[in-house]
């Protein structure tokens, strides 16, 4: 299977946005120029592997939550519909979203689903 660097870089982005970071700013925190990260995003360049770590630890995700496309085993659910809804929300929304699904999970729960 074959490695989809575009949407690799789509996912890189999306987190970078999410973590209020620019492009400058994930480069200074990965060792990687901005101008690779831009490169890396538009899917025309491709990380290394230590590229590609460094940049996972400076959003705080997992290089699954990057590579979940290209997995065919991942324990990640960054390719789930409830997570791509997450990454549209701001702060406040996302609190208030994983508050109800904890509630709705421990109802279920209860029911014996």
């Amino acid at each position: 299977m074959a490695i989809d660097y575009t949407a690799l870089g789509t996912r890189i982005g999306n987190h970078r946005v999410k973590a209020n970071m620019s492009q400058e700013d994930l480069g200074a925190f990965s060792n990687v120029s901005n101008k690779h990260i831009s490169n890396i995003e538009l899917g025309k360049a491709k990380p290394s592997l230590e590229a590609l770590v460094h940049i996972a630890n400076a959003l705080e995700v997992s290089t699954d939550d990057l590579l979940v496309d290209s997995l065919k085993c991942s324990a990640s659910t960054a390719d789930s519909e409830l997570h791509r809804l997450l990454l549209d929300c701001n702060p406040v929304e996302e609190e208030i979203l994983t508050r109800m699904v904890k509630e709705l999970k421990a109802i279920l729960y209860g029911l014996g689903i």
